[in-house]
């Protein structure tokens, strides 16, 4: 019996890793344990841009997008953000993009994505504290 539910319990945690390896592209999601480095890298989009790709610790890129009047004008050199308390970056958190005077952006939407053109750049995100 005890070799049984191991077995189950086995499969439950490989099913849910594939699965979430073979979510469709574009489609609305969240990104679970964002905190505590969770966001390994970032690339913004062009000037005049709402667009954030992120990607986290298992390789997958999410293209975010800001709302209000949050635009990259600027360099990028930190991005630092939210999460809620469970560590979930979802469209309730925030960015604070540039330098001091942080311009705080609300997250409007996160989808899954394929990784963003050129991503080789690399950046450095933290969560907010």
């Amino acid at each position: 019996m005890k070799k049984m539910l191991f077995a189950l319990a086995l499969s439950l945690v490989a099913g849910g890793s594939a699965q979430a390896r073979s979510r469709p592209l574009g489609a609305e999601t969240t990104i679970p344990f964002a905190s505590n480095g969770g966001l390994r890298d970032w690339q913004r989009g062009g000037a005049q841009s709402d667009a954030l790709w992120v990607r986290d610790r298992t390789e997958q890129w999410y293209l975010v997008r800001l709302s209000g009047r949050c635009r990259f004008d600027f360099p990028l050199d930190t991005l630092i953000y939210t999460t809620d308390p469970s560590g979930i970056f979802d469209r309730f958190s925030t960015v604070r993009v540039g330098s001091e005077p942080y311009q705080v952006c609300g997250v409007r939407s996160i989808v899954a994505s394929a990784p963003p053109p050129g991503h080789e750049g690399q950046g450095r995100t933290k969560p907010a504290g």
